[in-house]
């Protein structure tokens, strides 16, 4: 069976989730911390979790506005996407809205009672966890050449 790596990018740090075989239960993995736009260091870590877990699916949140227009960072997103399309040939690469998701996992460990400082650690990563499960749960576009 295979599993899905979902990816919550931004400028400087990814956070990185992964299903479990079946394809129902998303789970944290870590955020990675980059040079700004260094987009590099993500393929090399997606390459790593390629060796540890049969993936064969990756899950990208697409940023868009609340009114499901797009950003800047939309742009940086369709550029990294298409790379990622390029390198990884034989994944399917979905797009989920990640709009809310950032808001959403502040307030879920803000419920936790953890520090502002262990709350930015896991940020990234629990929003990669929650784009993912929407992912397992209602699906998303994938992405074509």
């Amino acid at each position: 069976m295979m599993r899905a790596l979902a990816l919550d990018l931004g400028t400087k740090t990814c956070g990185f989730a992964i299903s479990d075989e079946g394809m129902i239960i998303a789970s944290a993995l870590e955020t990675l911390h980059f040079e700004e736009n260094d987009f590099n260091a993500i393929i090399e870590q997606i390459k790593i979790y390629q060796k540890t877990y049969k993936i064969d699916k990756l899950v990208l949140g697409k940023p868009l506005r609340s009114n499901n227009t797009s950003s800047e960072r939309t742009v940086l997103f369709e550029s990294f996407a298409h790379k990622l399309k390029g390198i990884f040939k034989d994944y399917k690469i979905y797009q989920v809205n990640e709009y809310g998701t950032t808001i959403a996992a502040t307030n879920i460990l803000k419920e936790a009672k953890l520090s502002i400082k262990k709350r930015k650690a896991h940020k990234d990563t629990l929003s990669a966890v929650l784009i993912l499960q929407e992912f397992l749960n209602y699906g998303g576009v994938e992405l074509h050449d």
